[in-house]
Parts: structure tokens; sequence; C-alpha cells
């Protein structure tokens, strides 16, 4: 019954009436029968039976056997006490002293000798010493063992004085030698005296070495090497020392009360009052503690409750007490006693909840505790607190995780992303994926480069560069990475989700990586930027989308200008960034207080990006600003407005030396030798071939040269046209447009008056006859004759065998100009000269030629997809940090432009003329 009794006592705390009383009565008729069997076997004189040991033997009874969750609980596998095999080692693994210390000085001799005589009195003492020892005081007690280990070395010295006393009365002639034996023996008693005296000395100060040395015990084998020393110094004296350091541990270091604990539950195998005294003294403490009831010394009862968690754990301190002390702390669930009962549940909760002893009670314990934390109004961090300590002892049941079966190719794919790649492995891993089956794999490669989140943060510029470099052999693989982050950057927005701030934030590192390595353009970092600041506002889910107190989307800006932006620093480019920070800033603005991490974060982005822009507080202020730039921003597209009327001209010329690189490869080649071979003949003859229609088409004439320039041009056809205008779709800047405008304008002027400069000093061997001097209409103003030769043609076709060539000679006389034919000899340097001139002339055409062709026949490649992709392509004004292996030879890329001006040679225009 007594057994079963504490079996329930520890399960539920307290007795039911009922048990109560019955074992009263059991224990009463007990006591009485073993008094008339007592009184019998002294009257019978002989020794009483002796009673068979109770072997509790187990049965089903009211308590934690009959109900119905540990029931349950039986039936399935019981869950480890401990997690690991070394804490179960640390806590019941204990050194044995007996193996390493002599039993003399564990005090364990005399009290083999004291065997026999003790006997007699075990029958009546049985349970007198556990209540003898629960009467005495803390630290008196330590007395105990050596008081009673003196008392038969009392009782042995005086019955050797009786034998002596009675030798000296039978011998009294040996009075004198006693005597002198006496004196001897009180010398040697002095000198013992004398050397106990110096070994209490050398072993207190040894004792005070080892005390130092015990907040240094952070290991299982140095608080054992301590234990085992202080043995070889164990006294009364040094056992009450030891118990009040280890009572005294400073209130700052929890981390040595486990290995104090170990100290006290190895030392109590041999000393038994260890134990028993500093656990005295920890409840003693606890109850002065609650009792009190103050809000002081948080630190001081947090050790203390650890204290006894730890000596539980070791089963030093009974569960009673520990459970008592908890249920103090929740009788008065307020301020300290929540911390108090959190740290003892953290402490040894999950050790009571896991032995079948104590696993009822720790569960009802359990209960009572979260039902308080739900009626209760407890703040964030006392809620925390007790969710954490029940989830510790009791942790939710969780199924087990299946893991994915994934087929081998799957996990060679996963296996070079996520664990191979590095930079040195860089061309291995994109080699080895190039040579997969891309019909097979192309959507799981696609799923892999998305969840570039799993990975390492610093190496997602590796895991773009990888896909730059697959985007040149699978042009739909790049866009496809592209779309995929843009769409997973909108989710997040949609959603919203905290879980998901990590992936986000991976994403946009992503995308800002995209753009250095050209798979994007600058109009999609500029869109997802400003998609960041406006989504979901003016919406009903506003608050839910972009609460006030979140500031992410602003570490998302932070993170993809950080990425990218250092790239934004010329041209359209840089004031698209410029407009956006104004718009970025009255976003922060209207957010609030900004926290200290974001704003060091937005002082490193500004710093780093636009060190002279100016931080506005106010919104009125960046309002302000936005009125001026955008008002700048109108007055410069007007400018460039008036620009394009007053250079009219010559932007059609320009256009037209743009249209070369189209599909009229037929007449290309005249073109280009009419447009920029002018500058032959003089004012004249200029204005004289200006073509009528095109006169009347241009109101704004600009000038002899544009006249010039478009002299001759055929009527510009379809093709040309839709050439055109796909140029014209390309994302250019109108005020970058009209500055490459303006100075191609002015390069083209120099060019054209070096060039006057130059054929007006040198002499002209071939020129264009005046249209007054046209003789007849069988002739054109080129002094064609209706044969259609002229000039070197006829020289050519005239000349046959003779020596001589006709030629035509201009004259002037007075204010009349007459053409005359000569003939000059064959060998005179100025045929020479003239036919060294066409044959340059004629091999320069056929180069032009060439190189037309060839950007004509690789342009088409390019656009039906043959070809590559041209990702080195150098944008104006966007020069890019990194490019792909590619060079650029001629192309003009994604939104740039490709002009093309041949060499310039004397007698061009005279040349091409003729050949027409």
């Amino acid at each position: 019954m007594e057994h079963e009794n504490a079996k329930i006592l520890s399960a539920k705390g307290e007795l039911s009436d009922d048990v109560a009383s019955s074992y009263e009565k059991l224990r009463k008729s007990y006591d009485q029968l073993y008094r008339n069997i007592s009184s019998l076997a002294e009257a019978l004189d002989m020794q009483p039976p002796v009673m068979p040991e109770d072997n509790h033997t187990t049965r089903v009874t009211m308590g934690e056997d009959g109900s119905s969750p540990v029931a349950a609980k039986d039936l399935n596998v019981p869950e480890p006490i401990w997690d690991d095999e070394d804490t179960k080692a640390f806590y019941e693994s204990l050194p044995d002293l007996r193996a390493f210390v002599p039993a003399v000085l564990l005090g364990e001799a005399e009290s083999k000798v004291n065997e026999q005589p003790s006997k007699t009195q075990e029958s009546l003492g049985d349970m007198a010493p556990d209540l003898d020892q629960g009467q005495m005081t803390p630290l008196e007690s330590l007395d105990a063992p050596s008081d009673a280990a003196s008392v038969p070395e009392g009782i042995t010295n005086e019955n050797g004085k009786e034998k002596e006393e009675k030798q000296s009365s039978k011998e009294k002639e040996k009075t004198k030698d006693l005597d002198k034996e006496k004196t001897k023996d009180s010398e040697t008693h002095r000198k013992g005296d004398a050397e106990k005296d110096k070994t209490k000395v050398l072993e207190g100060t040894s004792l005070d070495g080892l005390l130092q040395r015990l907040p240094g015990c952070v290991s299982r084998d140095l608080i054992d090497q301590l234990t085992v020393e202080f043995c070889y110094l164990n006294s009364k004296a040094n056992r009450k020392k030891l118990v009040r350091a280890l009572f005294n541990v400073p209130r700052t270091s929890l981390e040595l009360l486990p290995y104090y604990s170990r100290m006290v539950a190895t030392l109590s195998t041999c000393m038994k009052d260890i134990s028993s005294v500093i656990l005295q003294m920890l409840e003693e403490e606890f109850n002065f503690l609650i009792n009190k009831k103050d809000q002081m010394n948080i630190e001081t009862k947090i050790k203390n409750i650890r204290f006894i968690g730890e000596l539980c754990k070791f089963k030093i301190a009974p569960p009673g007490l520990v459970f008592s002390c908890l249920k103090a702390c929740l009788d008065d669930f307020t301020h300290h006693n929540i911390d108090v009962a959190c740290n003892l549940l953290e402490t040894c909760g999950r050790f009571l909840y896991r032995s079948p002893e104590t696993s009822l009670r720790m569960a009802n314990m359990l209960g009572i505790l979260m039902r308080l934390k739900n009626v209760k109004n407890l703040d964030p961090r006392h809620s925390t607190l007790v969710e954490n300590a029940y989830y510790l002892c009791k942790p939710p049941e969780r199924s087990a995780r299946v893991s994915k079966v994934r087929p081998p190719l799957h996990q060679y794919i996963r296996k070079l992303i996520f664990t191979d790649l590095d930079k040195t492995t860089m061309d291995h891993v994109l080699r080895q994926l190039r040579k997969l089956p891309w019909d097979e794999c192309e959507e799981y490669l696609l799923k892999c480069f998305m969840k570039v989140h799993k990975g390492k943060y610093g190496q997602i510029h590796l895991i773009a560069l990888l896909t730059a470099g697959l985007s040149r052999y699978h042009d739909e693989f790049g866009v496809g990475v592209v779309d995929e982050v843009l769409e997973m950057i909108r989710v997040g927005l949609e959603l919203n989700e905290y879980g998901m701030q990590q992936r986000r934030i991976a994403h946009m590192r992503y995308l800002g990586e995209l753009y250095n390595f050209e798979l994007a353009d600058s109009s999609v970092i500029f869109e997802t930027l400003y998609l960041l600041l406006v989504f979901g506002h003016g919406t009903a889910e506003q608050d839910v989308l972009d609460p006030p107190e979140d500031f992410f989307r602003i570490r998302m800006v932070i993170t993809l200008l950080q990425t990218c932006g250092q790239y934004f620093g010329r041209g359209s480019s840089k004031r698209k960034l410029d407009r956006f920070l104004l718009y970025f800033q009255r976003y922060i603005i209207c957010k609030g207080a900004v926290p200290l991490d974001i704003e060091f974060d937005l002082q490193d982005l500004f710093a780093a990006l636009r060190p002279n822009m100016t931080r506005f507080t106010s919104i009125e202020e960046v309002d302000a600003a936005l009125e001026v730039f955008e008002e700048s921003e109108r007055t410069a597209s007007n400018d460039k407005s008036g620009n394009d009327k007053n250079g009219d001209g010559e932007k059609r010329s320009n256009s037209k030396a743009m249209l070369l690189n189209g599909k009229n490869n037929t007449n290309g080649m005249g073109e280009n030798g009419k447009i920029h071979g002018g500058g032959g003949g003089d004012s004249e003859s200029e204005s004289s071939i200006i073509d009528p229609a095109e006169e009347e088409s241009d109101p704004h004439g600009s000038g002899s040269e544009d006249d010039e320039d478009d002299a001759g041009r055929p009527a510009v056809s379809d093709e040309d046209e839709t050439v055109r205008v796909r140029q014209k779709l390309a994302d250019v800047d109108p005020l970058e447009e009209a500055e490459f405008e303006q100075r191609l304008k002015s390069v083209i002027q120099e060019s054209l008056e070096s060039r006057r400069q130059d054929m007006r000093t040198r002499p002209t061997s071939t020129m264009m006859i005046p249209m007054n001097l046209l003789e007849g209409s069988g002739k054109d103003q080129h002094g064609r004759g209706g044969d259609g030769e002229s000039g070197d043609e006829a020289v050519d076709e005239e000349c046959g065998d003779n020596k001589e060539v006709p030629v035509k000679v201009l004259v002037k006389r007075g204010n009349k100009q007459r053409t005359r034919q000569m003939l000059i000899p064959r060998d005179c340097s100025l045929i020479q000269s003239s036919k060294q001139q066409e044959a340059a002339e004629l091999e320069e055409k056929q180069d032009i030629k060439r190189l037309v062709l060839e950007y004509n026949d690789r342009e088409e490649e390019e656009m039906s997809g043959l070809g590559g992709q041209g990702q080195g392509f150098i944008q104006p004004g966007n020069i890019r940090g990194f490019h792909r292996g590619s060079t650029w030879e001629g192309s003009g890329g994604r939104g740039g432009r490709f002009y093309y001006k041949p060499h310039h040679h004397g007698g061009n225009e005279g040349y091409y003329s003729r050949k027409r």
C-alpha cells in the first residue's frame, strides 16, 4: 500500500481521502500485530519471524495504471528519455569512486567493522535514519557520519583503560614502568596532534585551490577529475566548504549547473549527506524567494530553479519536489513566476514527461499551463516563453517526412547546380549541362534555376552566368528564365507571406544579375522597380498587400539597385534612375519611420549610386523636386522637336544611310558612291543637278550638301520601309538620339569641308559638262551621246589601237564656256593616272560590295534564328560591366544602330556618275 501510494503521489501529487483512510487502518492493524508478535517472541525467548521482502508487485489500481492516457501510451513504443547517447551517458554513467579512491578515504572501513553489533537493532530502527536525518538542519547533518564513526572508537578506548586499571591493581610493581610509558605516550600524542594540524593546513590550502578550479570545470572529464581529487580531501569541514561553493554558483553562470549537479550525484553514491543538504538549502531558498513576492532577483530565481531541475535529471531531487515548485508557480502565474516555471520546464520538463512514473502528472501540469496561458492576457514575451516550454516538453505530433524519389538524371542536375557549381567549375558545369538531352530535361532545368533561394546567396551571379552561357545555345531557355523570375516576383507581391521573404530577395538579386549578363533590358528593370512601389495601392487589399509597418518592399528595391544600379550612370538610363529615386523617396516618406538597418542600407545605396542627390524629409519637397524634373524634361523634348524640324534634311540623309543596312543590295553600291562621294564640282554644277521632285518634297531645304546626297535616289521600296520601322521600334531615348544626330551632322560637315579643300587643290581629270553646253537632245547633262558613252568610257572604246586618245576640254573665254576635242597621246601621264584611278575605284567598289553583302547575310541569319543571339552588342549610353564571350563585329545589336561610311577617294563622283 505504501508503494502504491508513493506512485500515486509522484503521478498526481496528492492522495484521495478514501486511499488515505484505508492506509491509516492498515497501518494501525500492522503496528498492533507487530507489537503482539514482539511480546510473544520475548515471552518465548525467541527471535520474531523475518517478514518476506516486498518485491513491489504491480497491480491495477486507480493510479496511473488505471488511466486511459498512459494505458494508450503503453501500447505504443515508449519515447526515449534522452535525445542522444552523449546526453544519456552524461546523466546516467557516473564514475565509480570506489574504483578510484580507497575505502578508508570514503569513510566506509569503520562501517564494515560495526556491521555485526548493529544487526540487533535492525528491526526496530528500520525507518529511524530517514526521520532523524530529515530533522537535521543544513550543514549540521554533515557531522553525523563522522560522529557515528567516532563512537566505536570511544567505546574501545574505555574498554582498554579498564583493562589497564585491572592490570595495574594486580601488578603494583610495574607502576614506574607504566608512568614512563604514559609520559612517552603523551609525547607521541602531542607529536601526532601537531602532525594532524599540519595536514589540516595542507588540506585547507589544497581545498582552496580545488574550489578555485571549480568554476572552470566545463566538461565532463574535468568535473569527474575534480570529484576524485576531492575524495582525497574528504572531511567534515571540507564537505561543508564544498556544499557552500556548489550552492553559491554565480547567478549568471548557468552553464555550470549541469556539471555541479553531476559532481553532487557522483559524491552522493558515497556521501549521502552532501546531496540531502544541498537539496534542503535549494528548497529553502526557493520557498523564501517565492514567498517574498517581489519582482527582484530574477537571475537568482532562475539559477535556483535550474539547479533543482538538473538535480532532478540526475535523480537526486525527487520528482515531488519539482512538481511542488511548479505548482507553487502555477498558483500565482504572474511576472517572475512565469519565467521560473518556464525555466523549470525547459530544464527537466522533457525528462519528467518521458519518464513512465511521472508522465501523467507532467501531462496534467502542461495542460494547466496552457489553460492559464489562454486565460490570462500575457505579454508577447511571456506568451512565447510558455509556448516554447510547452512544445519543448511535448512536441506536436507530426508525420514522418517522406523524401522525394527523383530519377538519376534529375539528381545529377541538382548535384551540378547546387553542389558542384563554383568559380572554378563553371566551365565544367556548363559543358555537362549542354550534354544533357534537352528535350527531356529542359523543363526540369528551368525549375532548378528558379530555386536560387535554396543555394548560397553569394552564388546567384554564378547561376545567372550559367543561364547566359546556356542561352547562347538555347535561345528559349534565357527567355523562359527571365519570364519565370518576373512571374515569381509578382506572385510574391500578391501573396506577401513572411515565409517567402528569403525567396523574394533571392529573386530580386537574380533579376539584377540577369540584367548584368544582358538577358534582360533596362526597361524590364525599371518596370519592376515601379511595380514594387505601386502594386496593390489604391485597392481594397492595400493594407494586406503592403501594410504600413511592412518595409520589405524597400529592401527588395535596395537589393535590385545594389545589384545592377551602378550601370545606370549614363544617357537615358541615368535620367530614368534619377526620376525613380525621387518617387522612391516619396514612397519611403509615406511609410513613416524606417528601421535602423534599412536606413543604413538606404544611406549606402544613395552613397554608391547618387552621392550628390538630396534626401528629402517631406512629401512637399519631393513633389516640388518632381515638378522641376518633369519641367526640365518637357523643355528638353521641345528643344529636340525644334531640332528635328530644322534638321529634317540631315535626318533624312542619315535615315537613307541607315537604309543601306537593309535588303536593297542591288542599288546599294551605286547609292553609297553617290552619297559619300560629293564635293567634286563647283557650286554651279552642284546646283544644276537638284531633283525638282525632291525639292518640292523638302520645304525646309538645308543646303547643297543635302541636295547632293538626295540626288538620283530611287524611291524607297516597301521592304526598306519595313526595315526602317523595325529600327525605329528600338528603345532609343529621344534626347540621346538628337544629340547623336547633331554630332553626326558635325562630323559629316567637317568631312565634306575637308574633301572640298582637298579636291580644289588637286587637278581634276574628269568633270560634268555644264547644261548650257549640251549639244543637241541626244546628250544628257553628263555629256553622254546617243550611244550612251562619254568621258573615259569613250576613251576606252574609241582609242582602239590608236596611240592618241580623244578627250573634251572645257575652256572659258570671257563670260562664255566652250568645249573642244583634243587628241592626247596614250602614254601621257594624264591618261595613265586616269587609268590607275579607275582601277583603284573599281577595287574599292568590289570591297564595299563584299562588306555590304556579308553584313546583309549575317543580319538575315540573325533574324531567321540560325545564327547566334549576338549577346555582346553595345548599346549607346548603356555600357555594361560584363559581356559574354561574343565580339561586336559591326552589328548594331539591341537598341543600337549601324552606320557604314566608305572611304573617299578623288574622282569617285565622276566615276559613279558615268557608271549609272
